[in-house]
């Protein structure tokens, strides 16, 4: 299972010289512990207190709950949110003493909540998490669009496979600031990218054939101040 320095190595290949880390502090941890009666995974401890703070990989899409709003609900600490309130991502109580512990999952708009498995091990959802917050906001030049087989192709041959997740059929590829998020072709023909900078955004639009629906850059940083000379 990844470790937490993995975790930040995997953090800094997606942001570059964007990232920028900001822990929870150790007074907030204990206090959330001690209002909960639990000790945190040391995996989720770690990871607060790693990048507790850090906007992009936390709240850009999906949100890290804060330590003073972790609660346990239904049997299980629920410490992640989607962004419409539809899901929720949890450690069951019967976990929590684990180092890294199984992540579950819940619709919100289930009571009592249905806890169901979703990942194997929280590092790793951790890291599933990472590179679905990046295609959704975290970094700030991206594209969504249809893919047929002609262009999952071209991203299996062209890029490496960072993350396969077989409960969400889904297939994460890239590298060197690039990311590629491609659906199983039988679930759906959804296809979500997302790059450092508007240069390869532009190369992904040039080499992959996709029907794009959306296609947006961040505007250059130098840009031209001297048209008063």
């Amino acid at each position: 299972m990844p470790t937490i320095a993995q975790i930040h190595d995997v953090l800094q290949a997606i942001y570059g010289e964007r990232l920028q880390l900001t822990g929870e502090t150790e007074a907030a941890l204990t206090a959330a512990e001690a209002r909960l009666g639990y000790a945190l995974p040391k995996m989720l401890r770690d990871y607060y207190r790693l990048a507790a703070h850090s906007d992009w990989p936390n709240r850009c899409h999906n949100r890290l709950v804060r330590p003073d709003e972790l609660q346990v609900r239904n049997g299980a600490l629920q410490f992640f949110e989607e962004n419409q309130w539809v899901s929720l991502w949890g450690v069951a109580e019967e976990d929590m003493a684990l180092p890294d512990p199984p992540v579950c999952a819940a619709w919100n708009n289930d009571e009592p909540l249905a806890w169901e498995t979703d990942d194997a091990s929280l590092s790793n959802f951790l890291i599933k998490m990472a590179y679905w917050q990046a295609v959704n906001g975290g970094l700030p030049n991206f594209g969504l669009g249809a893919a047929g087989e002609e262009a999952r192709q071209q991203v299996v041959a062209q890029w490496p496979l960072l993350l396969r997740d077989d409960g969400y059929q889904l297939g994460v590829y890239g590298g060197e600031g690039i990311l590629i998020c491609l659906f199983d072709a039988a679930w759906s023909d959804q296809i979500q990218v997302a790059t450092q900078t508007p240069a390869q955004l532009d190369r992904l639009e040039d080499c992959l054939e996709v029907e794009w629906d959306v296609l947006e850059s961040e505007e250059p940083s130098d840009a031209n101040d001297d048209e008063e000379e």
